[in-house]
């Protein structure tokens, strides 16, 4: 599991979209690629195998743009007995806007180039 490994402070969060067939959660953003030219460009910050999505913020008359992250560890789960019994591993983060705070369990990520919106099945890499 990993965390963030890349700059993600003032990305403004222009929309969140769920792949619930295989857990996986997208968050459009504008990334700040140049800060000296003021350029920022769309992009996917994708999260693999999710839980948990929890959005605490207060109404804002913007978007919220992405201040700061904390990493909050590993977490394990144990659901179940038996031959039922499921260990899940996630790694939890917490995400700080200007609007309140966003927290996500999740195995893996990535940022990639937004190539336009997929309402199909995103396959895993």
């Amino acid at each position: 599991m990993k965390t963030i490994e890349f700059f993600i402070h003032d990305s403004e969060i222009l929309y969140v979209i769920e792949y619930t067939q295989n857990d996986i959660l997208n968050f459009i953003i504008n990334y700040p690629e140049d800060w000296e030219n003021n350029l920022f460009v769309k992009k996917t910050l994708r999260f693999y195998d999710y839980l948990n999505y929890e959005v605490r913020e207060i109404p804002f008359a913007s978007r919220p743009v992405i201040l700061d992250f904390q990493d909050m560890g590993e977490i394990n789960y144990i659901l179940g007995e038996g031959k039922n019994r499921i260990e899940i591993n996630r790694r939890k983060i917490e995400l700080k806007t200007t609007a309140g705070s966003r927290f996500l369990e999740y195995k893996t990520l990535e940022l990639i180039d937004f190539n336009g919106l997929q309402l199909e099945f995103v396959v895993r890499p």
